[in-house]
């Protein structure tokens, strides 16, 4: 059984997974070119500790998903569309912002623009990143599981 840290991460990945079309990698490498259906790549910072309910055992955490979405078109214009397409997709999957009960909120940041992405062809690629903050509580022991 998954910690509750992996089983919050795994529900983020798979909610995507199921919404998109593109395939969702978890922490990985950029590749040297961007596929053709597009790129989504979720980052995983640590979990913070930001509360404990007093006599209740209970610990309080957050935790941000960074998904980074990388499309390329030359065209600039098909390249907004695509990576506007490939947001609308991450905003409507994740309106349930408990994650099918996994966790107890999660708040989604606006996209920032990447303008900097290694990878080749560089100049054909339109990128984003949407911060996902996950809220979610575990019992005394943080590494307990789900």
């Amino acid at each position: 059984m998954p910690t509750v840290h992996e089983y919050v991460a795994d529900a983020l990945h798979s909610v995507l997974d199921a919404v998109l079309v593109q395939d969702v990698t978890r922490e990985s490498v950029l590749p040297v070119t961007c596929p053709s259906s597009g790129l989504v790549n979720i980052n995983l910072e640590d979990a913070d500790e930001i509360g404990r309910r007093l006599g209740t055992g209970v610990r309080e955490w957050s935790r941000v998903a960074e998904v980074e979405i990388v499309v390329e078109d030359p065209d600039e214009t098909a390249a907004n569309a695509a990576l506007d397409a490939i947001l609308a997709q991450i905003g409507a999957g994740l309106s349930d912002v408990t994650l099918g009960g996994a966790v107890e909120y999660l708040d989604l940041s606006a996209p920032v623009g990447a303008d900097d992405i290694p990878m080749e062809g560089a100049a054909t690629l339109k990128g984003a990143v949407v911060e996902v903050t996950l809220y979610y509580t575990t019992g005394n022991n943080p590494m307990e599981t789900k």
